[in-house]
């Protein structure tokens, strides 16, 4: 039977030389495949010619995996790849180019993998290269799963995270009418609390600006509101006697540590407004 298939395979072959195709497809997702695994049964056999050929010229196309059909990695499926897989297999011809294990198609063209043999594990999408890496039409971000991938983690902000914690924690004290250590973190009359403490010197410590982007250790509002303003105080030189108690005062102190941690990386992740 197998000898009947090569006579058979190699007449068309000899009668149509010459004839080409090329896939329509235009890559959307790339799915894992072994080149010449042309019926994607997870092998590269003389099945694969005979299915090649009768994507070719008998209609049973399109291929599941047109870029597994190219054997010979030229950017089209046409008759050259069943000759080189003929080659190949019966007269010591050269293996067919990368992936043989399971890989993506390394070279650029227009034609797609839409699936794979079912023994090659399923792609994995990358949150943040511009590319459909599972094929499901859903790009990075978009893709359910790069749900909670740092990639696609928006940024804390000062308005949307942060003032709410401030207006409950800080503005009985901070605001009109105490605005003790003249700071107001209201929002009264068009002031602006966020540009009361981003890069403003403190007046308890003036080596210390309220909130230095990028560093929490290095803000006097963070090391106010953990309790470390003693250290930080004496760190620079600045009156120890000066730096006050931690934040919030008396009854109202302290935050706990989710909170905490919260500023932390407000701040450490730059101190976006």
């Amino acid at each position: 039977m197998l000898l009947n298939h090569l006579h058979t395979t190699s007449l068309v072959v000899l009668i149509l030389i010459g004839t080409s195709w090329i896939s329509p497809e235009v890559a959307q997702g790339q799915m894992l495949f072994n080149r010449g695994d042309c019926n994607t049964d997870g092998g590269c056999d003389i099945a694969d010619v005979v299915h090649g050929l009768g994507i070719l010229f008998s209609g049973a196309g399109p291929a599941n995996c047109a870029d597994a059909c190219d054997v010979n990695d030229d950017g089209g499926h046409d008759i050259s790849d069943p000759i080189y897989e003929l080659g190949n297999l019966f007269s010591s011809g050269p293996n067919p180019p990368p992936p043989n294990d399971c890989g993506p198609d390394p070279t650029m063209d227009s034609l797609d993998c839409l699936m794979g043999p079912a023994s090659c594990p399923p792609p994995v999408e990358d949150c943040g290269n511009g590319v459909d890496d599972d094929g499901d039409l859903d790009i990075d971000c978009a893709d359910s799963d790069c749900q909670g991938d740092p990639a696609c983690t928006q940024p804390l902000s000062f308005s949307v995270d942060m003032y709410p914690i401030v207006l409950d924690e800080c503005t009985f004290c901070h605001g009109p009418p105490s605005n003790f250590a003249n700071l107001d973190l209201s929002l009264e009359a068009g002031n602006d609390p966020y540009a009361r403490i981003i890069d403003i010197p403190s007046i308890e410590c003036a080596s210390y600006d309220l909130v230095e982007p990028g560093d929490a250790q290095g803000s006097w509002l963070y090391r106010k509101i953990i309790g470390t303003q003693a250290e930080a105080a004496t760190a620079m030189g600045c009156d120890v006697a000066d730096a006050g108690t931690q934040m919030p005062l008396g009854p109202f102190c302290c935050l706990d540590q989710a909170t905490l941690d919260l500023f932390q990386e407000w701040i450490d992740g730059g101190a976006n407004p």
